[in-house]
């Protein structure tokens, strides 16, 4: 359902692909961890991350999980 949810929430707000990638994020993933992931910089984590809030209007990891557990 968790998964199901994250895509849901691309669709809606709009997201890149790579922004897609945010259930990192929500599962509480430092940048590090992210970056070593994904195979990008920290920067560019920061980078998306700056985006993701931005698409979404939310300003906080807190937020992004209470977008994604409404509803459920």
């Amino acid at each position: 359902i968790y998964a199901v949810r994250c895509e849901s929430l691309s669709e809606e707000f709009a997201l890149s692909p790579r922004e897609s990638e945010f259930r990192f994020l929500a599962r509480g993933h430092a940048a590090s961890f992210i970056a070593k992931t994904l195979i990008i910089s920290e920067s560019t984590v920061y980078t998306h991350t700056r985006n993701i809030y931005q698409k979404m209007g939310i300003g906080s990891r807190e937020e992004l999980l209470c977008l994604i557990e409404r509803d459920e």
